[in-house]
């Protein structure tokens, strides 16, 4: 994957962000740039560790462009019903429609995001129609 000067450059004033402004949140303007390179599949990484064996964090930017890896990690009941959010459906249709209780709606999404790494269900269907 190529990166261009604009996001490299994103990508060094985040890290400076976190490195000299840390724990406060790294500020949003410093990261709307990145979102150019924002597709399924691409993670990344900022590993603020390294900063204490190497001196500074590490980024790594990790890609797998194929949307069906994206749920590979998923039980097929999980897949159901993230196939089901991302089609919009609410945990109440998604219920009914698979006859479970929205409390196992609820349990399944947990368990999606959890497993998928992912901190909201609308990340899931932004990943999934990008």
């Amino acid at each position: 994957m190529a990166i261009n000067d604009v996001v490299l450059s994103a990508l060094k004033r985040a890290v400076t962000a976190v490195k000299d402004e840390a724990p406060r949140p790294v500020p949003v303007e410093l990261l709307k740039p990145l979102v150019d390179i924002a597709r399924p599949g691409l993670h990344l990484h900022l590993d603020i560790e390294a900063s204490r064996t190497i001196g500074a964090p590490i980024v790594t930017i990790a890609n797998n462009s194929d949307t069906a890896n994206l749920l590979a990690p998923l039980t097929r009941r999980q897949r159901e019903v993230a196939d089901l959010i991302i089609n919009g459906l609410p945990n109440r249709a998604i219920a009914t429609q698979l006859g479970i209780s929205i409390s196992t709606v609820k349990d399944h999404v947990h368990a999606i995001l959890e497993r998928l790494e992912m901190p909201s269900r609308t990340a899931l269907v932004s990943a999934m129609r990008h």
